[in-house]
């Protein structure tokens, strides 16, 4: 469910042709401009807006004084543009400068490979893996702890911090209901979520074969591993 977060405090200007609204932080200026039109269609007394453009302008690291110009667009309703802006400025500035509180949702939704908007919020500070679509087009899976960096996800392994583009990513994937009962029934805590893929070394006696990611061994098409696959339904093998 979308959370659009602290109303906005917007103050609106009326001017020839043109309602604007603005919102001045000493971090930034946001404006909406709503561009009127008339003429034949167009009912007397009645104000019609041809678009909204919208803008959000940087005050931390300005030009010439002046806001530096971060982001920019359209949109056909004042809603659209004021959601535009809450989650840019969600995402653009730290969580400690208090502005995550208006982005409400906003700043936790990505645009995946697939085009699918999804809200992340459930995957934070989780164990996830992340199949990733590679300039070759080929796939590659990234697994660690999850979590967002301003317009990024962060997954966190033993070894490294990997940072991953929203766009390259096809699907993002915890430990679900059935993989938890998987994993216990396995008796063991390294069951990823995806597959038959395990966040582990390959060791003697292994079945698998080392995956796309350091630190994590694939057993598709493998017969059952004895070392991590022991006691597993014979349908979560396949």
């Amino acid at each position: 469910m979308k959370d659009i977060g602290t109303p906005i405090p917007w103050h609106f200007t009326d001017m020839l042709g043109v309602l604007q609204w603005t919102w001045v932080t000493p971090h930034f200026v946001a404006t909406i401009r709503g561009e009127e039109f008339s003429g034949e269609g167009v009912e007397e007394g009645k104000r019609h807006v041809r678009f909204y453009r919208w803008e959000l302008g940087d005050m931390i690291v300005p030009q010439q004084g002046t806001p530096r110009l971060l982001v920019e667009g359209s949109a056909t309703t004042f809603e659209e543009a004021d959601e535009y802006i809450r989650e840019h400025v969600g995402k653009a500035y730290d969580p400690s400068l208090g502005y995550r509180a208006y982005a409400g949702s906003l700043a936790y939704t990505f645009t995946l490979a697939t085009g699918e908007r999804v809200d992340v919020r459930e995957f934070i500070g989780t164990q996830c893996s992340l199949r990733v679509l590679s300039q070759d087009r080929s796939e590659q899976l990234v697994t660690g702890s999850f979590d967002v960096r301003h317009y990024e996800f962060c997954l966190t392994t033993a070894t490294d911090l990997i940072s991953i583009v929203p766009e390259h990513v096809l699907k993002i994937s915890n430990r679900s209901e059935a993989a938890e009962k998987a994993s216990k029934v396995a008796r063991l805590d390294s069951y990823v979520g995806i597959g038959r893929i395990y966040a582990e070394e390959k060791r003697p006696g292994c079945t698998g074969r080392p995956g796309y990611h350091p630190g994590t061994v694939d057993h598709a098409g493998a017969p059952r591993c004895p070392l991590h696959e022991e006691g597993l339904p014979e349908h979560l093998l396949h």
